[in-house]
């Protein structure tokens, strides 16, 4: 679970210690961390020694996932990955754990290639956004992604998986690890959870065959240097390709029917409403396109709002608002009627960074690479 952006937690992983008790809750926080550094290092050895095994199936699986805890932008990378797969003729089924949904322990499938097919509480927030904007692609959700991939590939005949979420996942084989390092936060404070938001160290980068740096354009030249030689040194095989997030156009909450390019929010007032791991990049955004925010409702990645949530925001700082503009993941989950005023969803597309190529030349390159070895 990401922290809410303005909690004390958040406050204490980014080094902003006011006083005694924070110091005090950074230091129990770290000896957390450590119980669960020495927790993933038995994980990782069992399956050294060989105590663990993978399970292969017969099809190509490539893994997109992150060092740290939410916000690198795994899902917007997973649509475009499983899209491009797609266009080229490949049976493409898309795993995810389904976090926070209902069948998350037992599995379901969300889409066979024609939108959801079971309603958000079911599947999970990130199932049912990848169903909606996957046309063509299976997607199946479960904790046991082996079970999802045996599926996909015997019931769906997919020949391509895409696995969500999937640097911690070690039960599976993959031919293929894609890892997403956010550019505003790349190395999680440099502490593992819960004193950071590393989810491992950044050495185990090793493992990787691509890195992303993400949000590329929303860094200083010196900062996102600093990140490229860091990557370099700890992932000497990998690809390195830049990426950012472009606003690709806003829709309409309550109508889901009316759309406008993103330019259309320009001096607009507005509150920016997220439940994501980075919405400082999110809020950016929507900055950079020229949106007044008058308020910033930040609530802990995948939160299940509840009725009042956002009275306090549109009735305090944001009662001037013309717009609240939220991601589409909060979309899904959102209470329509606690909206009194015009309701937009900014949609995001994964785009190179200047001087990167475009994502189909990378993705060709990268499946050629891993095919050669």
């Amino acid at each position: 679970m990401t922290p809410a952006a303005d909690s004390r937690w958040a406050r204490i992983v980014r080094g902003d210690l006011r006083g005694p008790s924070d110091r005090l809750a950074a230091a129990g926080l770290h000896a957390l961390s450590l119980a669960y550094a020495g927790a993933l290092a038995l994980h990782h050895a069992g399956y050294r020694v060989g105590l663990a095994r993978r399970t292969r199936v017969p099809a190509r699986v490539i893994g997109i996932g992150n060092l740290t805890v939410g916000g690198t932008g795994k899902t917007t990378a997973t649509i475009s990955v499983a899209r491009w797969l797609a266009d080229r003729g490949q049976k493409v089924a898309v795993l995810s754990r389904g976090y926070r949904g209902q069948a998350e322990r037992g599995g379901v499938l969300v889409s066979s290639g024609s939108g959801p097919l079971v309603a958000a509480e079911m599947a999970g927030d990130e199932p049912y956004l990848l169903a909606e904007a996957l046309p063509g692609v299976a997607v199946l959700a479960g904790r046991d992604r082996r079970a999802t991939a045996r599926r996909a590939v015997e019931e769906l005949a997919a020949d391509t998986l895409v696995l969500d979420d999937a640097l911690q996942y070690q039960r599976l084989c993959k031919d293929l690890d894609i890892v997403l390092v956010d550019a505003l936060a790349p190395f999680g404070y440099d502490f593992l959870v819960p004193r950071g938001l590393l989810r491992e160290p950044p050495r185990h980068l090793e493992r990787a065959d691509a890195v992303w740096i993400t949000h590329a354009d929303l860094v200083r030249e010196s900062d996102l240097q600093a990140t490229r030689e860091r990557v370099g040194r700890m992932a000497p095989r990998a690809r390195l390709w830049e990426a950012r997030h472009a606003a690709a156009r806003l829709v309409r909450l309550d109508t889901a029917e009316e759309e406008t390019d993103p330019e259309g929010i320009r001096g607009r007032r507005i509150v920016a409403l997220s439940s994501v791991g980075n919405p400082s990049a999110f809020e950016r955004t929507l900055e950079g396109l020229g949106a007044v925010l008058l308020g910033r409702a930040r609530f802990p990645d995948h939160h299940l709002y509840q009725s009042g949530d956002l009275r306090e925001i549109l009735n305090g700082e944001g009662a001037a608002a013309e717009w609240v503009v939220t991601t589409r993941k909060d979309a899904v989950r959102l209470p329509l009627e606690e909206l009194d005023r015009p309701t937009w969803v900014l949609e995001v597309a994964l785009s190179p960074a200047k001087g990167n190529v475009p994502l189909a030349e990378e993705l060709t390159c990268l499946l050629k690479a891993n095919e050669r070895t």
